[in-house]
């Protein structure tokens, strides 16, 4: 099975630009890619329960990510006062383009070992890391507003979410993530942790967290049901189906959701 961010198609013509843009990521995120695929490949053997081994973190991969950091703020992607979420984002938006771009899959599925599976720990890592590199930096860069970057690192999710009896799902693409593959989290924001413990299936155009303020919990009576416009907020009404195609009669914004 296709894990589902393969389904995206490749946009080869944005290479050339990522390099000039941001070159010395382009630098780094290579050596990212070759530890966190020799990472995948060693942690791919499984225990007699059919568990994975634990959580690596040797073969070069914190070295590669401290450099990635660097290099993230001498292109202005980031700041130094980033918080680890942040980092983490953005890391997983430029590791989700650089595979797009021919790259190792491998390499994509143990940055979703890492961060999703065990996000937990892997975000106090990553904090440790960064907190000790900042001690050895002074950068008080700010973020670029190159629009060819900003097209470049665009969002791979929307901030309009549902709550369907199956999980929740992005109003605006097809991310939809499987009750089995959240944690319900209240600190230190109420909201869901994605793992993908059950199915495993990495999906890196999803964030690591989505706070509750943003999942709306569809209206449903009498066959009825009443959602929100993801462009407009206009509280739209429709007939109750399991999968629903909607379109506002204020903005003409059309999408999809389960319920």
């Amino acid at each position: 099975m296709a894990y589902p961010f393969e389904t995206q198609s490749p946009k080869q013509a944005e290479l050339s630009l990522f390099k000039t843009k941001l070159p010395h990521i382009t630098a780094s995120i290579q050596e990212l890619f070759r530890a966190m695929s020799v990472s995948y490949r060693s942690i791919e053997q499984k225990d007699i329960f059919g568990n994975y081994g634990g959580l690596r973190r040797d073969n070069g991969f914190e070295t590669a990510l401290n450099l990635m950091w660097v290099a993230m703020l001498n292109d202005q992607i980031i700041q130094t006062d980033a918080d680890v979420l942040t980092f983490i984002s953005k890391l997983r938006v430029l590791c989700l383009k650089w595979y797009l771009f021919g790259n190792s899959l491998d390499s994509c599925l143990f940055f979703g070992y890492f961060f999703y599976l065990f996000y937990s720990q892997s975000k106090f890592i990553v904090r440790d890391q960064i907190r000790d590199l900042k001690m050895l930096i002074d950068n008080d860069n700010i973020v670029t507003q190159d629009s060819a970057i900003k097209s470049l690192l665009e969002p791979t999710h929307s901030s309009s979410w549902y709550q369907s009896e199956l999980g929740i799902g992005d109003k605006l693409t097809n991310i939809f993530i499987s009750n089995l593959d959240l944690v319900k989290v209240e600190l230190p924001l109420p909201g869901y942790q994605i793992t993908f413990q059950h199915s495993l299936q990495y999906d890196l155009r999803a964030p690591n967290f989505i706070s509750r303020d943003l999942i709306e919990t569809p209206s449903k009576k009498d066959g009825k049901v009443i959602i929100s416009c993801p462009s407009c907020a206009q509280r739209c009404r429709g007939k109750l189906f399991t999968h629903l195609e909607m379109t506002c009669p204020k903005c003409s914004q059309t999408w999809t959701q389960r319920i």
